[in-house]
């Protein structure tokens, strides 16, 4: 592990004895410190970090080197220890992957670190609930479909619906094999900002999401930053109020009803797709230990559309609003292309008594351009 960074008394202490001439061998050996640590600091400039945005990537490139305490953090920022976890409880609250040890010590932490998420819905016992659902848009592609995303909008709005699943992968990210693909400049915030921008509000309607672990899940591995929260407080402070972060990866939606509730999970699991539509989310519900089970599994990540009933879970995986890429073709992978509602009735104890799906299909763009008969 690197060695924890330099007080500022002693990155002064190596300059002045650099312009007194000793070697950097010499220097290190008198402030006992790595000599070869000193060129570095050399070339740095004496004052520390003003603005937030500069202390806060400081605190990220000293945590990334190993645990810190916030007076070793203070030190390279010249600031006190108070002022220090102000910055920790901002840089947390809006998503940024930082755990505090029992022993103070501050690290930043990976996604695997993460819990799943839990929220909560209300029913009323025989009345019959329709959620929107919809995941896998890939906004920031060229192959996305905003057409069919804002046709599903339109669909909830007039439908009454009042909540949407999103099943993750928004955002396409960045990867190698992507970087052409994209509408949007290199970097994190200007996805996020397209997605601000263009995912579809309706008035009423919430939406409910998860991030998936890969897509924008790469910005969240790679940046230390817990990505669906981070997208919620950027749409809040654009005022946009309808974009509900509810975990990584996967979350319980509790659809309480009665005395009792039945649970929904929101999940975006991972691998590749199978031969068999249905193999990858009968064998993701074969693989939940007893009393795991959720009544509801919505999964995205494999752009399929279908519904089955396995263990008693009413499945369905998700389909996209995305045509299919150049790596889905080159990996023979269909794109099913569209979005679903469901109906929920529980009685009162929260059972689900009846459970209805509707998809909507669409097709690629030639299909309306009409080059295709």
């Amino acid at each position: 592990m690197a060695a924890p960074p330099i007080p500022i008394a002693k990155q002064k202490a190596i300059r002045k004895l650099h312009a007194q001439g000793l070697s950097h061998r010499a220097i290190g050996r008198k402030l006992g410190i790595d000599h070869t640590l000193c060129v570095d600091y050399l070339h740095k400039p004496e004052t520390a970090p003003k603005t937030p945005e500069e202390m806060e990537a400081k605190i990220r490139k000293d945590l990334r080197r190993g645990p810190m305490s916030p007076d070793e953090l203070g030190e390279g920022l010249g600031a006190g220890p108070g002022a220090v976890r102000k910055l920790l409880a901002g840089m947390k609250a809006r998503g940024v992957l930082l755990v505090e040890h029992p022993n103070g010590l501050f690290e930043m932490a990976s996604t695997v670190n993460l819990a799943p998420g839990v929220f909560e819905l209300k029913a009323k016992p025989g009345v019959q609930q329709v959620y929107g659902v919809t995941g896998d848009n890939h906004l920031c592609s060229k192959y996305e479909r905003l057409d069919v995303l804002n046709a599903a909008y339109d669909e909830f709005a007039r439908s009454g619906v009042r909540h949407v699943f999103n099943t993750g992968n928004w955002i396409d990210g960045e990867a190698r094999f992507n970087k052409t693909e994209l509408l949007t400049p290199p970097g994190m915030d200007h996805q996020l900002d397209y997605m601000i921008r263009n995912y579809p509000a309706r008035a009423g309607i919430t939406t409910h999401y998860v991030a998936g672990d890969d897509h924008e899940g790469w910005y969240a591995q790679r940046e230390g930053i817990e990505i669906g929260r981070y997208l919620e407080s950027r749409a809040h402070a654009a005022g946009r109020k309808d974009l509900h972060y509810l975990g990584y990866a996967e979350a319980d939606v509790m659809l309480k009803c009665g005395t009792g509730a039945s649970v929904c999970r929101v999940v975006h699991p991972g691998g590749g797709s199978a031969y068999a539509l249905s193999y990858t989310v009968q064998k993701l519900v074969e693989s939940y230990q007893g009393g795991e089970k959720p009544h509801v599994l919505l999964a995205g990540h494999y752009h399929k559309a279908e519904y089955c009933y396995a263990r008693e879970v009413h499945c369905l995986q998700t389909a996209c609003t995305t045509d299919q890429s150049l790596f889905m073709r080159k990996k023979k992978l269909a794109a099913h292309v569209g979005f679903w509602k469901i109906w929920i009735t529980q009685d009162t104890r929260g059972v689900i008594t009846s459970f209805g799906q509707q998809f909507f299909p669409y097709y690629d763009r030639g299909f309306y351009e009409r080059r295709y008969r």
